[in-house]
């Protein structure tokens, strides 16, 4: 005696069980083509990025560099006050004799705020916001440094 197994036949899947495939392909293909698709945004992110990292380490190097210049130079204040007085100072009076004297003042109170600014500047240069504090320097120790004008 011959049993058969009764056969089953093979109907249309349902619409709904079309919609949770369609669906279940659409998602799976999106989860793998993002990755290829935001490469190139990655790559413009990564240039960006490096490029803000860039000037951010330009403007450190910058303000630091310029407060050692700062601190480098301030003795240079008192003495060169001195030697060569500004051109107001004629105007005092008997200004043969107090305008030296007067300069040389003006050079200790100009190197003094040199000295401090340059030391701020040093300190404070890794935050980015701030503006250089240190005057423009009378010598320039470093030749790829800039004065930021306020």
């Amino acid at each position: 005696m011959r049993t058969s197994i009764p056969r089953r036949s093979m109907r249309a899947p349902s619409p709904r069980l079309r919609s949770w495939a369609l669906w279940l392909a659409f998602i799976l293909c999106t989860a793998l083509a993002l990755p290829a698709l935001a490469q190139d945004d990655d790559d413009f992110e990564d240039e960006e990025e490096e490029s803000a990292w860039a000037e951010y380490g330009s403007a450190v190097r910058n303000r630091s560099l310029m407060g050692v210049n700062s601190l480098a130079t301030f003795p240079a204040d008192p003495v060169m006050s001195t030697v060569e007085p500004r051109d107001e100072f004629d105007d005092l009076p008997v200004a043969v004799v107090t305008k030296r004297f007067v300069g040389f003042i003006q050079g200790v109170l100009l190197g003094t705020f040199r000295a401090c600014a340059g030391t701020l500047d040093v300190l404070f240069s890794p935050l980015t916001p701030m503006k250089m504090l240190s005057p423009e320097p009378r010598y320039m120790l470093f030749d790829d440094v800039e004065h930021e004008e306020f």
